[in-house]
């Protein structure tokens, strides 16, 4: 068997986790991750299932398990199923941003190394993913190898479905992190607006094109729901270009040349990720698949 024959999840779960990440986005603008089980088949295959959130600390560009939590999953399925050949499954959502790798979900990855192989999973509100076998020994020899793979979904047709218990079990569960920000920036009359650009001694392109993206998201919803008028999101995107441009950074908002309406509607049919140009197609094809997220920017935002 092929390693893109061996893992499959049932609709149920795959539309599951479609919900928590809707959620949690419809919320907070927030990623949101959780665990599952990987058990084997008769077949061979290894049936993807359990999908369940922890206690976690979530923000619009990561999220943290709680390390308690994880304990209390892997005991309680370790023990139904009692298979020595079972795997977890680490997932997590990127919710309007692309499936990728980013820099602190490969460190996520490294932290559950084992003596055979592990499982993970990004997903996105697109319905996007990659899924991830990470092979870290073989007879006891170290090999450290990643193979991004295919699971197969079995489903007939889009269906999530977001219950009360689940809206509860999210508050219950989910807490938002705290972000370094700086105080003294003011955007326009929004008063109320979540601080996005972050203090931080180095700051990788990866961070930045997070940023950038979750700045993007902030201006096109206070736009769309009516709390930031057309000179707010003409000033916000300026503001955000200028960043880049004295970072010197290899994209930038798109700042498009129409009239109130015409915006509006644009912004009501186009998805964050879309309002972001990129120098050339090859930077915007680096930035999606990360392969450059150790490349660090000299500084802050500021």
């Amino acid at each position: 068997m092929e390693l893109e024959e061996m893992f499959y999840i049932p609709e149920n779960d795959w539309y599951k986790l479609q919900a928590w990440a809707k959620i949690a986005y419809d919320e907070d603008k927030n990623e949101i991750s959780g665990l599952m089980t990987a058990v084997p088949q008769k077949d061979g295959r290894f049936k993807i299932s359990d999908v369940e959130i922890l206690k976690q600390e979530n923000t619009g560009t990561n999220t943290e398990l709680d390390k308690d939590s994880v304990a209390e999953y892997t005991m309680k399925y370790g023990m139904k199923y009692n298979n020595p050949d079972m795997k977890f499954v680490w997932w997590h959502s990127h919710h309007t941003m692309g499936a990728f790798w980013s820099g602190t979900d490969e460190n996520e990855i490294n932290a559950w190394e084992n003596n055979s192989f592990s499982l993970a999973l990004v997903i996105n509100l697109k319905e996007e993913y990659k899924f991830r076998v990470s092979v870290w020994k073989a007879n006891g020899l170290p090999i450290a190898e990643h193979y991004d793979t295919t699971l197969t979904i079995d489903r007939k047709k889009p269906k999530i479905n977001i219950t009360e218990a689940m809206k509860k079990k999210y508050e219950e569960l989910c807490d938002n992190q705290a972000i370094v920000t700086r105080t003294n920036y003011t955007y326009g009359t929004h008063v109320n607006q979540r601080h996005i650009w972050q203090r931080e001694d180095t700051l990788t392109l990866e961070n930045a094109y997070e940023q950038v993206l979750a700045k993007a998201s902030k201006l096109q919803d206070g736009y769309v729901d009516g709390t930031l008028k057309y000179k707010d999101w003409k000033e916000g995107v300026a503001e955000v270009n200028k960043v880049c441009k004295e970072k010197k950074l290899p994209f930038r908002m798109i700042d498009w040349k129409y009239g109130k309406n015409q915006l509006l509607n644009k912004l009501m049919a186009t998805m964050p990720d879309e309002l972001i140009e990129f120098d050339d197609n090859d930077t915007k094809n680096r930035m999606e698949t990360i392969a450059w997220n150790n490349a660090q920017m000299n500084g802050g935002w500021y």
